[in-house]
């Protein structure tokens, strides 16, 4: 029985690791390529023969941002794949939401509106900055995906009390909806409804995420009307807190 076990055990080591070498591999060729289109992007910027119209600036600029922010998570990734922990940090969330808002409107379609809400005064939330962002980036992409005829995104942070203190993100949109056998599987690796391929890897992401820093995540969907995704992160304790407490509501579109 023991040497079964033993087997068992060998096997499925041997299957992990069959696994994460494709893996690690495709991540590092992936930041190679991510390396040379940020040079183009740099180079581009920098040629003074290259005119750039004004009104493509912002666009070049937000390209330039998600490339940064690409390598970033390819190097976080490898780190991760050797036992690294994120770093957690304490997250002004309302500069946060800024980042993401600017990415978010460049590449969504014009039909799709962003309203951003952010509670005054709040604290901030106690984890990886960049995983927060990542985590906002994949719900709104999905909320983006469920309403090809476009509609409104609306994501609204603000606190909750009780026996530990939580961010609340709410990311909520008009689409397609989904059935509750759906919602019960929408957390499993690679499971998608969706074309092969396409989909499947986000929300494991980001409960990954919410569970690695001590929160949770939700998702409440009604087939034909909508979806609200509810995301929470430990909020930093207000004697701990040294970020900024007046924070603004952000801007709708």
């Amino acid at each position: 029985m023991g040497e079964h076990v033993r087997d068992s055990y060998a096997e499925a080591a041997r299957r992990d690791l069959s696994t994460q070498q494709p893996t690690a591999g495709t991540v590092h060729d992936l930041g190679n390529l991510i390396q040379i289109a940020l040079s183009a992007i740099n180079r581009i910027v920098r040629d003074p023969s290259v005119p750039v119209s004004p009104s493509l600036e912002p666009v070049i600029a937000n390209a330039r941002t998600a490339l940064l922010r690409a390598g970033a998570l390819v190097r976080e990734t490898m780190s991760r794949a050797q036992a690294s922990r994120r770093d957690v940090e304490e997250t002004n969330v309302s500069a946060c939401l800024t980042e993401v808002e600017a990415l978010i409107r460049c590449v969504c379609d014009p039909r799709i509106q962003l309203e951003v809400r952010v509670a005054s005064g709040l604290p901030s939330a106690k984890c990886d900055r960049l995983g927060l962002q990542n985590a906002v980036l994949n719900l709104v992409f999905n909320a983006r995906d469920a309403m090809p005829d476009g509609g409104l995104i609306s994501i609204d942070a603000t606190a909750v009390q009780g026996h530990v203190a939580f961010i609340e993100l709410r990311i909520v949109d008009g689409g397609i909806g989904m059935t509750q056998e759906t919602v019960a599987r929408a957390f499993e690796p690679f499971f998608t409804t969706r074309a092969s391929g396409l989909g499947g890897v986000g929300l494991p992401m980001v409960k990954h995420f919410a569970l690695e820093h001590g929160g949770s995540i939700d998702i409440e969907s009604t087939l034909g009307v909508g979806t609200t995704v509810i995301l929470r992160v430990p909020a930093v304790p207000p004697e701990l807190d040294v970020g900024e407490t007046d924070q603004p509501t952000l801007g709708n579109g």
